[in-house]
């Protein structure tokens, strides 16, 4: 190595990074870049004591970190944010909030091993691993002519470089793998000069359910590969010039590296891969669906189907192999075998059914929030507690706790929307309040997590021999918008006899009538369904039978749409357009309307907050199960009042 610039061994042409051995180029980067912002952290000395609103007294052990070999008379803390906010007390105003007193994210207070620059990486412990990951991040752009080394001339508009790093855990089988990504700071890009469209599709969950279920009724394997860098394949249109990346050690006075490819960081990467692969994909005869460009299938013997998540692929069919076999004369892949992770979901294979869940997630929200010793609650929300927009002391008493409400309901729409409706409603109630929270919306959303204690371990059951088809139900309800008087639509879908869609969302206007209400959920699920009837065709999954039953227990909004005449009513036509929307697609066969009584109305979760019976009987029949049990399930039935503790 001469002047520090990167050499590579003639027989494994592997790139090495100067490190111990004369870090010329290293030191020369150490120390003009390290400085508090690169750093991130606060230095304490021994003998200064920490404030006293920075930690509790029972948890002060924890700032007792060791001392840095650099500076031997200081300790290094990794701060976030400001301190006085993140702290929770114990009790306020005699209110109790939490059972032991802690920190909001006491994650932050303990060391953490992930670097956050290129320095804190060649410092680190475990140095030998980040480093043996860098060197497998630059030696995979050098195998794919990512970039060219180029003498750097004026007219060059300059991107910066930075380097991430994470560890990345896997719950399933609890290893780790570490990983570093060389990224561009595409902030900098301007748009027309550096990049043109930057839009990529991702599936949508739907689709991902919806292909499970017609795995699991089919008894087709589902199978996961991971692309390695996946960005790196992707060819630019634009000539985009970087700074030189630390590690390199070329001259970043004289040099600049032209990117021949995409990387991280880039506005256009998404973008430009999702094409790299979609062009790959159409030459070996997969199509891609309208409806949903993240799913294509191949029609050949044996059929097909994909499922895209950036570089993420969810195969489906009977003889995956060949697939895996074709794309990885194209693509650089890890095979994952037999899904059991994606896109944060649990998956479980089982005797002819497939189950998914988020238990892992649950025990990080659990342990993250101070709640893994409380008592597991019946239902989502507390039982008669109508929330309302909080008072001044309400929002006073928050404030001292210091926690990101906007997080915390983030965290479990996630749930919602992946794995458990039953959070639909909860969610939507929570979101109202995003912006004022007080008090009574952070005990809330503390009873949320005791429901989820008690409901942790269960998911979703595809399996087979369920019956065909798509059933929906649709419904409505005002009884907790007594504040707004804007009524809860919600709705959902079984394709195949396994829940894939549902829906909860406060209605955009004002409804005079419960009937009003209704067209307006039932024009909703309407959309939904048009949009699953016509994928499930291009997806060539089956030709779906109409028409599509929507189950409604409400008997004046089924029989006018299920009448011929056109009536006038002064007072609906705020909604008329609905109406006539619904009564066209009911006319031409595609959907069916049928009267169920509401104690048999499986939607009736997603609007109301209803007792613990109701929610049991929608929830098995609707596949939700306990992990590993398909029978009689009951979650723990424990009744809380608001101000009884956690």
């Amino acid at each position: 190595m001469k002047n520090g610039s990167p050499q590579y061994n003639n027989k494994e042409e592997e790139l090495v990074i100067p490190m111990q051995e004369s870090p010329a180029a290293v030191e020369e980067e150490l120390s003009e870049e390290t400085n508090e912002d690169s750093m991130q952290s606060t230095l304490v000395t021994e003998s200064q004591e920490l404030p006293s609103d920075m930690v509790d007294e029972v948890h002060a052990e924890r700032f007792s970190s060791t001392k840095n070999t650099n500076h031997p008379t200081v300790t290094r803390i990794k701060v976030i944010g400001p301190l006085h906010p993140t702290m929770i007390r114990s009790k306020i105003n005699g209110i109790n909030i939490l059972p032991y007193p802690r920190r909001a994210n006491t994650h932050l207070t303990t060391v953490n091993r992930t670097p956050c620059t290129y320095q804190e990486a060649l410092k680190a412990p475990d140095k030998d691993l980040w480093v043996a990951t860098i060197n497998k991040e630059l030696n995979a752009m050098k195998q794919l002519k990512v970039w060219d080394l180029v003498l750097l001339q004026e007219p060059y508009k300059m991107i910066g470089t930075t380097w991430v790093f994470k560890i990345k855990n896997n719950p399933s089988n609890g290893t780790s793998e570490f990983k570093a990504r060389s990224c561009a700071q595409g902030f900098s890009q301007t748009q027309g000069i550096d990049y043109g469209k930057k839009y990529a599709p991702t599936g949508r969950l739907n689709s991902l359910r919806a292909l499970i279920a017609f795995a699991a009724v089919h008894s087709l394997k589902f199978h996961q590969i991971d692309v390695k860098s996946a960005f790196l394949n992707s060819p630019l249109t634009k000539e985009v010039f970087l700074n030189i990346q630390q590690g390199l050690g070329a001259n970043k006075q004289t040099s600049c590296l032209k990117l021949n490819k995409a990387i991280y960081g880039l506005k256009q990467a998404p973008l430009a891969w999702y094409k790299c692969l979609k062009d790959w994909l159409i030459s070996v005869k997969f199509e891609p669906c309208i409806l949903d460009p993240c799913v294509f299938h191949r029609s050949l013997d044996p059929p097909i189907w994909l499922y895209l998540h950036v570089d993420d692929i969810g195969i489906f069919g009977k003889n995956v192999m060949l697939f895996k076999k074709g794309i990885d004369t194209r693509f650089k892949i890890k095979d994952l075998g037999e899904a059991d992770l994606m896109l944060g979901v649990r998956i479980e294979h089982g005797n002819n059914a497939i189950t998914l869940d988020q238990q892992h997630f649950i025990k990080s929200l659990l342990n993250q929030y101070g709640m893994t010793n409380c008592k597991p609650a019946s239902t989502p929300l507390i039982p008669n507690d109508n929330l309302s927009p909080a008072t001044d002391e309400e929002k006073a008493k928050f404030e001292v706790l210091g926690v990101n409400f906007c997080s915390a309901v983030g965290s479990i729409n996630y749930l919602s929307s992946a794995t458990q409706p039953d959070l639909s409603f909860a969610v939507s109630t929570l979101s109202q309040y995003l912006e004022n929270p007080g008090i009574c919306h952070w005990q809330a959303f503390q009873h949320v997590l005791c429901y989820l204690k008690g409901t942790q371990d269960v998911g979703i059951t595809y399996h087979k021999g369920a019956k065909s088809g798509i059933v929906s139900w649709s419904n409505a309800n005002c009884s907790n918008c007594w504040a707004t008087q804007q009524l809860v639509s919600g709705f959902l879908a079984t394709f195949h006899g396994c829940l894939i869609l549902w829906k909860t969302r406060k209605q955009s206007s004002v409804s005079t009538s419960t009937t009003k209400a209704k067209y307006k959920a039932l024009c909703d699920l309407t959309f939904e369904l048009l949009w699953l009837k016509q994928w499930c065709v291009e997806a060539r999954l089956f030709a779906c039978e109409l028409p599509i039953t929507i189950w409604d227990d409400n008997q004046s909004c089924i029989n006018t749409t299920n009448s011929d005449c056109n009536f006038n009513n002064k007072q609906r036509k705020h909604v008329d357009i609905q109406l006539h929307f619904i009564k066209e697609v009911v006319k031409s066969s595609v959907i069916t309307l049928k009267y169920t009584p509401s104690s048999k109305m499986m939607a009736d979760f997603l609007t109301k907050l209803v007792n613990n019976v109701v929610l049991l009987h929608a929830l098995k029949a609707l596949g939700i199960l306990r992990i590993g049990v398909r029978g009689d399930v009951e979650f723990p039935c424990h009744k809380r009042t608001r101000s009884e503790p956690y």
